[in-house]
């Protein structure tokens, strides 16, 4: 299948930084249509001309900034994705940002790891398949946009001396997400020995990545807290994600997955189902008929109505968000594993065991592998052999959480 072309437009004021631009993205010309702009008011009319998959703008310019430009976008043209260069910027330019950009590209950046930003970002947009649905969720500002503190965290994780003392407290500025984090930390998700009293010894105890997991999921879960006539429970879905997170940790270690791994694969289990959260900000949809057993999601009732499922579009919206790609690839494949295109299937498959042993503890009085994995692959795999062990540190999982 020939690869399709991604048509992008990069926005900047400084002519000889265009013309840089210009010489050094042909070598993806094969990949990439490209135009340029001098101005926010250029952009506009060339977006209005020719359709394009995504902007990439400077912060600062004169007449229409960066932001305003891409504030423009986002009502008129909300299915085109949005980045922004950013070099110096304060945190009053972050907070007018999170709302409007999709991720944010270091200034200086080569044209090697600009591409792998936005192309990346392009080709999970391709995974979802109706262009209404595309249009709508790219342009829900509540949710395809970083929240502050997540950007925060991102920031001093990308510094060259990060340290856990310093994401601690950054959590630390606010007081509810301290709590939560520390009622988290101390509960039997993530079984840990020690009692855990400041958010600092948190991210030591648990890694930057798992925080980073844990203060994106709060923040995005929180939003729909106490919202009346939802098909499922917010809550109910923020714990399933909590304790797919614990099992796939401990499947991760007992299989010896790297520590890099091991902190994937806990990173990916607390938003594997953030997708399912969008289904609530689209208004033609009725998310009802997705839940044919009240808290158990029916893929097969999303493929049918949809042609996609919750797990591509979240998949999607973290990969917008710039997210690392192995933890993109397993929330988008965590029903489906064989589709995956990585040679390391590992973090996907203990993602879509753990996910499936959970939901058949959960919803099935008696053992019922087939109705949740397909042993087939399971075989393939050789993770089959395992599933009776598995099974019993799930339902003690839910036990002790329950």
């Amino acid at each position: 299948m020939k690869k399709k072309i991604h048509r992008i437009l990069f926005v900047d004021d400084d002519a000889m930084i265009l013309r840089g631009l210009r010489r050094s993205v042909d070598e993806f010309s094969e990949e990439w249509e490209v135009d340029f702009a001098l101005s926010g008011q250029e952009a506009l009319n060339k977006l209005v001309q020719h359709p394009f998959d995504a902007v990439v703008a400077d912060m600062h310019m004169p007449g229409m900034d960066g932001i305003q430009l891409l504030n423009t976008v986002s009502r008129q043209m909300p299915e085109v994705m949005r980045f922004v260069f950013s070099g110096n910027t304060n945190d009053v330019q972050i907070m007018k940002s999170t709302r409007l950009v999709h991720q944010m590209i270091p200034k200086p950046s080569d044209m090697g790891k600009i591409y792998g930003i936005v192309e990346r970002a392009c080709r999970l947009r391709d995974m979802l398949s109706d262009p209404h649905l595309l249009r709508v969720i790219t342009g829900i500002k509540t949710l395809p946009s970083v929240p502050l503190l997540y950007n925060k965290l991102v920031k001093e994780l990308q510094s060259e001396d990060a340290s856990s003392q310093v994401v601690g407290d950054i959590i630390a500025q606010d007081a509810a997400m301290t709590a939560k984090i520390l009622q988290l930390v101390n509960s039997a998700f993530f079984g840990l020995s020690d009692n855990v009293s400041s958010p600092q010894r948190a991210v030591t105890l648990l890694g930057l990545n798992t925080i980073k997991a844990l203060v994106l999921g709060i923040q995005v879960f929180s939003e729909f807290q106490g919202r009346k006539g939802l098909p499922v429970s917010v809550d109910t879905i923020w714990k399933h994600s909590l304790r797919v997170s614990s099992l796939a940790l401990s499947i991760a270690k007992q299989i010896n997955l790297s520590p890099q791994e091991r902190e994937d694969v806990c990173v990916a289990g607390v938003l594997h189902d953030i997708g399912i959260l969008l289904y609530f900000k689209i208004p033609y949809l009725t998310p009802r008929s997705f839940f044919p057993r009240n808290d158990l999601i029916s893929t097969e009732a999303e493929y049918q109505v949809l042609g996609t499922s919750h797990a591509e579009m979240g998949g999607y919206l973290l990969g917008i968000w710039g997210l690392p790609i192995t933890i993109v690839e397993a929330v988008g494949f965590h029903h489906t594993p064989w589709q995956q295109i990585s040679t390391n299937t590992s973090i996907v498959d203990v993602l879509y065991v753990a996910n499936g042993l959970l939901n058949m503890c959960l919803h099935e009085k008696e053992v019922a592998y087939a109705n949740y994995l397909d042993m087939d692959y399971m075989r393939q795999t050789g993770l089959s052999v395992y599933l009776d062990e598995w099974l019993a540190m799930a339902n003690d999982l839910v036990n002790r959480s329950s």
